[in-house]
């Protein structure tokens, strides 16, 4: 039975909701979040005039004003490039290098700029004149408050990462939030996504730490996790609250580990993830994958 989605069903965090009640596809974390679980589900979406994918519905997000709302997430489908978390060795996010460029910078204002490539405060040329975010785009993102705190370690499951995520545990003097409109994933995110396998199942996964998911005998959990990029790092938000740079990614082999911001070989591919405006919905009945996205009103 196809759903009218415009008439029926007025933002975009309902009509998830809806697509939940008969979809293996979405299923409710510890948390009460909509998560898109396994190794490819239907949560494409046309989003800047390209392919990005819907985490989910994420609870009680802070805006700017102290006021919390549902909202829906999303992630960029392809890496935007490689580039450094930052330029020196300071993992704190509402000053890095990385950030000015997703939120002031070149990929906000679709131009060319310079981008983190080295320590020092050494930059790259970088050119979003045809990748960065349109003005349509811009005006669908909501500017939310996003959490740093993070772990001393990668020694934690999917669920201890999101309450260490939400924590008050950063390296001394790091704020513990920031407020904009593009960040990164949470490694809580790659760890929710997975659906594991017939070997290993789902709930196996979410009960093993994540810095094992590079064994064998956890494969299904990394393999079966749509947010793996294979055979590439990739940056999350988290810093790590026991070192002055360390910030946590995701393997080529597919468990979170710990990475200096100031390594030099520290160009890692960047997703860029925003929070979409509570009204906006998804205009059409396509089914949600690549073929045929979500397209949004």
């Amino acid at each position: 039975v196809k759903i009218d989605f415009v008439t029926e069903l007025p933002t975009i965090t309902k009509q998830i909701a809806k697509l939940a009640e008969t979809s293996e596809e979405i299923v409710e974390d510890d948390y009460g979040n909509l998560r898109y679980i396994g190794k490819d589900p239907n949560n494409y979406v046309q989003f800047n005039n390209e392919l990005w994918r819907i985490i989910g519905v994420m609870k009680d997000i802070e805006n700017p004003d102290g006021t919390k709302e549902d909202k829906v997430k999303l992630i960029r489908n392809e890496s935007i490039g490689m580039y450094k978390w930052n330029n020196n060795k300071i993992n704190d996010w509402s000053t890095s290098a990385l950030q000015k460029v997703l939120n002031e910078g070149a990929y906000y204002n679709r131009t060319s700029g310079d981008c983190p490539n080295g320590i020092n405060e050494v930059t790259i040329m970088c050119d979003f004149s045809e990748t960065g975010l349109t003005e349509e785009a811009k005006s669908m993102i909501s500017e939310s408050v996003w959490n740093l705190s993070g772990p001393s370690s990668s020694s934690n499951t999917a669920k201890e990462f999101y309450e260490f995520e939400r924590g008050e545990k950063v390296w001394s003097g790091r704020p513990t939030k920031w407020t904009g409109k593009v960040a990164l994933m949470y490694p809580s995110d790659y760890g929710y996504a997975t659906g594991g396998g017939s070997i290993t199942n789902r709930n196996s996964c979410l009960n093993a730490i994540l810095n094992s998911w590079n064994g064998s005998e956890v494969s299904d959990c990394q393999n079966n996790d749509w947010l793996n990029i294979k055979d590439k790092i990739q940056w999350t938000l988290t810093m790590n609250s026991n070192n002055v740079g360390g910030v946590f990614n995701i393997t080529e082999t597919g468990r979170i580990y710990l990475y200096l911001t100031d390594s030099e070989s520290g160009k890692i591919t960047t997703q860029p993830v925003v929070y979409l405006n509570s009204n906006i919905i998804i205009e059409n009945e396509n089914e949600g994958s690549k073929l045929s996205p979500f397209t949004l009103e």
